[in-house]
């Protein structure tokens, strides 16, 4: 009876993650959620862009359902969609509406991709 209730327990928490497929823009803005105001274009040629882009492409999986807002790091607008980087998740955004709209999350490693976020600073 236990590994049917620990089975049914891994099942249902396999079952909430969610598989997102989302590529950057040729051109993106990139603003510290310190200071909005300031916004730093990226594009393909630079090596922030790079290490982003293929980031989301090989995570594509791995990614659950939110809501709310996340404090710190870096937004970076693409499209429909915003990306938040912080220490330890990127959040993906709706920004279909006037205000953003969390959608999914994806934890990452603490300083995964830090670089990202030196190199808005």
């Amino acid at each position: 009876m236990n590994r049917f209730i620990i089975l049914l327990l891994v099942m249902s928490l396999l079952g909430c993650s969610k598989s997102v497929n989302i590529r950057l823009e040729p051109e993106v803005q990139m603003v510290l959620s310190m200071d909005t105001k300031e916004k730093i274009s990226i594009s393909k040629k630079d090596e922030i862009y790079v290490l982003l882009d293929t980031w989301l492409l090989e995570n594509t999986t791995g990614w659950y359902a939110t809501s709310g807002r996340y404090p710190g790091g870096v937004y970076v607008k693409s499209g429909n969609n915003g990306i938040q980087i912080t220490e330890s998740q990127v959040i993906i955004y709706s920004t279909i509406q006037s205000k953003p709209t969390a959608l999914y999350i994806h934890d990452i490693e603490k300083g995964q991709l830090n670089a990202i976020m030196t190199f808005a600073k």
